[in-house]
């Protein structure tokens, strides 16, 4: 399995694997404690004998009352700590019958019940399940992997529409988001497309004059080749993706910010993400700058920007407040973070689960203890130190479940800030896929409901705005 070379190959071998450690008799048996399985396999029954007789409004209730009664059982991740290719098929078979009833009454015609009625149900009952998101974290050259973790989950179409990154993250975030799918798969087709050459160091006597290690205006030269002009609304009208980039504030007493094309349509891409990757002493703070009526100016003038991941490297709550967002997908690179992460893997027993709350217990207390150093620290650059390493500490840095870490490498933290080779640039991509592939069992199945109400609300809306065309074209043939 960590040879394979693609998901297909790797997921074979995982099937063989669960049938020779005894995984497979495990997910075909519907006996465990994680599920009420014999009433699951009773609604499934119900579901399909109403749905082969023809209901319509009895199973509609029917399947809403059944989706609210099991929501909560098919989100335990210890239902996919046993086999390696996926969880018990009572998960699988519920799902199948779940699909098959939506879609026959989204093309079921009945008189007085027309597109926009269904519309309205499917947003409503599609609310109650949220959306998923893709949030990617800071990283400097180790977020390449990120291309991986983007590559293998729009490989398997469970790219959420929603992608959120900060830092190095934003860079990939910016570019999957300023990509419609068919760029996408040509890009992916061939790596040898995509620049990698984005960092500089300054000469040591530019270091000394501006206080900072990093060429920034190289960088911005480099996004300018990889992203295209566009603002945050231009970017969703293209690609019909919403990106989201964390930045900071320079000012102690403002609030980290989430733009995006509700926050700031306006704002352009390549200078937020600029503002994102603006690591303190690295690069200068980020002036934001926007397109206004075909003329190019400051966004909220005077305000500078740093390093998303100083205060916001997984930006979970704005993201449920604007998209009502439930389902992270959330991919860690950070150089501080990966070491503490590495010995906290989601895992069945007792040692992981000693090592999950000993690692939480050491980054609360860092985050106290910095917070008291804060607060008690000469005023200047010490105390101003106290609150960056408070704000970084204080995050939480991992989604619930599914979650996509790289693999602790010390090998990889020598060139963090260096220009990787075509040769190295491959090896991250490869780090995330291979990263990616375990996970991908949990995410289709945790996502599968709202991407399947996202299609149909795709498909209804479309259908309501091409109903007058459709009107006019049949009046032009009967006149004819």
């Amino acid at each position: 399995m960590e040879h394979a070379a693609t998901y297909a190959e790797w997921l074979a071998l995982a099937d063989e694997h669960d049938r020779f450690s005894g995984a497979a008799d495990w997910r075909a048996s519907d006996d465990t404690d994680l599920l009420h399985a014999p009433e699951i396999r009773h609604s499934i029954k119900t579901l399909r004998t109403m749905r082969e007789a023809g209901a319509t409004w009895p199973l509609t209730k029917k399947l809403q009352e059944l989706l609210f009664r099991h929501q909560g059982e098919f989100i335990h991740p210890e239902l996919y700590h046993f086999a390696r290719g996926g969880t018990k098929h009572v998960v699988k078979d519920f799902f199948d019958e779940v699909e098959a009833c939506v879609h026959y009454l989204i093309a079921l015609e009945v008189d007085g019940v027309g597109d926009e009625y269904k519309l309205e149900q499917v947003k409503r009952v599609g609310r109650v399940y949220g959306r998923p998101a893709l949030l990617l974290s800071g990283g400097a050259l180790l977020g390449l992997y990120h291309f991986g973790v983007i590559k293998a989950l729009f490989d398997q179409q469970l790219l959420p529409r929603t992608i959120s990154g900060s830092s190095m993250g934003s860079i990939m975030a910016a570019w999957t988001c300023c990509h419609t799918d068919d760029e996408l798969r040509t890009l992916f087709a061939d790596l040898s497309l995509i620049r990698t050459d984005a960092l500089d160091r300054l000469p040591m006597r530019e270091m000394l004059k501006q206080r900072t290690v990093m060429d920034q205006p190289k960088l911005l030269r480099f996004l300018g080749t990889v992203l295209p002009d566009m603002t945050f609304a231009e970017t969703l009208q293209h690609s019909r993706r919403i990106l989201n980039v964390s930045v900071s504030p320079l000012k102690k007493l403002q609030t980290p910010r989430l733009l995006n094309h509700l926050a700031s349509p306006e704002a352009l891409v390549r200078h937020a993400v600029l503002a994102s990757c603006a690591v303190p002493l690295v690069f200068k703070p980020v002036q934001l700058m926007a397109r206004q009526r075909g003329v190019v100016k400051p966004w909220m003038e005077n305000e500078l920007w740093i390093d998303g991941s100083v205060n916001g490297d997984l930006p979970f709550m704005q993201l449920t407040q604007m998209f009502n967002i439930n389902h992270y997908i959330t991919s860690q690179a950070n150089p501080h973070v990966v070491p503490f992460l590495a010995y906290q893997e989601s895992g069945p027993g007792v040692l992981p689960s000693i090592a999950r709350m000993q690692g939480n217990v050491l980054r609360k207390s860092a985050a106290e203890l910095f917070d008291v150093a804060r607060k008690h620290a000469p005023l200047g650059m010490l105390r101003s130190a106290f609150a960056t390493a408070h704000a970084v500490s204080n995050q939480t840095y991992t989604g619930s479940d599914m979650h996509i870490q790289l693999p602790f490498r010390p090998s990889l933290y020598t060139k963090v800030l260096s220009n990787p080779s075509f040769k190295e640039f491959q090896q991250y991509v490869r780090l995330g896929e291979q990263a990616t592939w375990p996970r991908l069992a949990m995410i289709h199945d945790r996502t599968r409901l709202s991407r399947l109400f996202g299609t149909y609300i795709g498909i209804l809306t479309k259908r309501i705005e091409e109903g007058p065309k459709r009107g006019r074209a049949r009046s032009r043939r009967g006149v004819a």
